[in-house]
């Protein structure tokens, strides 16, 4: 199997997710932002269902960041950010996340929950993918409770639907009081 070809595909699927929607993203339309033969994501992966699941794997992985360019989030040793001061707190919400929360990501997670009500082999991806984000947060944030970093993960991501929906919202005022708010009570 060609890595490069293979690399292609991921890229593909993931620009045409973000550019497209999932409804539009046909095995041929995939192709074509990778620049190859729609014969091939059935060579490379034998279905749209498992080059997509295989890109949220990627994702989960670290091997694919779906961000735009100007929003590429470089975070923190981990457990940094829980001995910040409010300042840095806010600094990391504006500076960090919200571009984050902001970028092609929050188009790649929207399509993302919408293909894994139809495709098993996607949601099961997602879960892992999620479950690897809590992790992440827990560590970087030096939390270990699994509820709260449920509460804070939940909130992150409804926070990024909302703006999605509506970006006229104070997304940094917003998350920067979410940061406030976990700190203040540890």
């Amino acid at each position: 199997m060609s890595q490069d070809t293979r690399k292609k595909l991921l890229e593909g699927a993931q620009k045409c997710l973000v550019q497209e929607g999932f409804r539009k993203t046909s095995v041929k339309a995939i192709a074509r932002y990778a620049g190859v033969n729609h014969g091939l994501v059935h060579h490379y992966f034998g279905s749209k269902e498992e080059l997509l699941a295989a890109l949220v794997q990627a994702v989960a992985n670290g091997e694919s960041r779906p961000f735009s360019s100007g929003a590429n989030v470089v975070v923190p040793p981990t457990g940094e950010v829980s001995v910040l001061g409010s300042e840095e707190i806010e600094t990391f919400a504006k500076k960090k996340l919200v571009p984050h929360l902001t970028s092609d990501y929050n188009k790649f997670v929207m399509e993302m929950l919408i293909m894994s009500a139809e495709m098993p082999l996607v949601a099961e991806q997602i879960r892992t993918l999620l479950n690897k984000r809590r992790e992440w947060f827990g560590q970087l944030l030096g939390i270990h409770d699994p509820g709260l970093l449920l509460l804070i993960t939940g909130a992150l991501m409804g926070l990024m639907l909302q703006y999605k929906l509506d970006s006229s919202i104070d997304l940094e005022k917003a998350v920067t009081k979410l940061f406030r708010m976990i700190y203040q009570n540890k």
